[in-house]
């Protein structure tokens, strides 16, 4: 499917997957109804719904210019475009071990939310129509978010390094740090969403309680974000399924980060990751934290962490099963 010699060089489709990436943010700057500010942040109903529509027109004008270089430059066939891009064929059964590859990697989360919080209790259609449909902030961090960037950051970019040659390796840890880096602006919405009225933007910059924060933020999305696009670049390119990376991006969300220490049904401390997603729905989310001050017992911490430290394993160990798929992009 792939022609013997590379229609564009890697740098190409590198920079066409930056130019995707500046595309898909620069309108939360250039528009005044898209920017965060001292009066309206990204959670204002009103500057969600124009990100949103300001990311469905990003993402067609990106697919557009893809499918235009894969059709004229790689000379593929619309049945081999749609393949490439991760849409064709679909199948449940690759989409579902996809999943369960994921869910096994959070276990401990599922383990201390399900069964230690007892959310369990609260799952069905009713609570997901109501997180989902019903609220904008869960539409945007479950639905646009996790489609969107899937779309740009998995599909269009991963099938622009194929019809480069790239090596599976190399677009499995190269391609998701575009990924990474995207999330870095939210420093700047940070600094920005700070700013007293009257201040300039260099003195809210410079206020250590407002860049130091958002630093070490900055910095930890970047690197969960981009260990979670290493996830989702082996999966998509196992499975050339583009919805069972939308599926464990929107799951990861849900999720939120795993906790790594202190003891189950109790907060961690202090947030690494800002609470709310990112307007574009970005992967990373607040530390986990308990619902309530009642001290449980110890053994259900220690249970959190084996069952924590097993699902990491296993992850590791069935990563290469639970992605066979006779739909793979490419040989690892």
């Amino acid at each position: 499917m792939v022609p013997t010699t590379p229609a564009i060089s890697p740098h190409v489709a590198g920079g066409l997957t930056v130019l995707f990436t500046i595309i898909y943010i620069a309108p939360f700057y250039l528009s005044p109804t898209l920017r965060s500010n001292s009066i309206a942040n990204r959670n204002t109903p009103s500057v969600i719904q124009a990100r949103i529509r300001a990311v469905v027109w990003s993402c067609v004008t990106s697919v557009v210019i893809t499918v235009c270089v894969l059709s004229f430059k790689g000379h593929f066939a619309p049945r081999e475009v749609l393949h490439l891009l991760g849409v064709y064929p679909v199948s449940i059964i690759d989409t579902a071990k996809s999943f369960l590859l994921v869910a096994i990697l959070f276990a401990g989360p599922l383990f201390e939310r399900a069964v230690v919080e007892g959310e369990w209790r609260s799952w069905g259609a009713v609570t997901v129509k109501e997180t989902v449909y019903d609220d904008l902030i869960g539409w945007r961090n479950l639905v646009v978010g996790p489609v969107s960037e899937e779309l740009v950051f998995r599909s269009l970019a991963i099938s622009l390094f194929i019809l480069a040659q790239t090596s599976a390796r190399r677009i499995t840890f190269t391609s998701p740090l575009i990924f990474g880096v995207a999330h870095v602006h939210h420093l700047h919405e940070t600094i920005n969403s700070s700013r007293r009225p009257g201040a300039s933007y260099l003195s809210t910059a410079l206020t250590p309680s407002v860049i130091l924060p958002g630093l070490i933020r900055s910095v930890f999305q970047f690197f969960y974000t981009s260990l979670f696009g290493f996830i989702a670049a082996f999966i998509y390119l196992r499975t050339s399924s583009l919805i069972a990376c939308v599926l464990a991006h929107s799951f990861c969300n849900w999720m939120g980060l795993p906790r790594f220490w202190g003891r189950v049904g109790q907060e961690v401390g202090e947030e690494i990751l800002d609470q709310s997603h990112s307007a574009d729905g970005n992967v990373a989310d607040a530390l986990q934290a308990g619902t309530d001050d009642q001290q449980l017992s110890i053994i259900w911490t220690i249970a959190y962490y084996i069952i924590l430290f097993s699902g990491a394993i296993a992850f590791w160990k069935l990563r290469w099963s639970l992605t066979h798929s006779d739909s793979a992009l490419t040989e690892f």
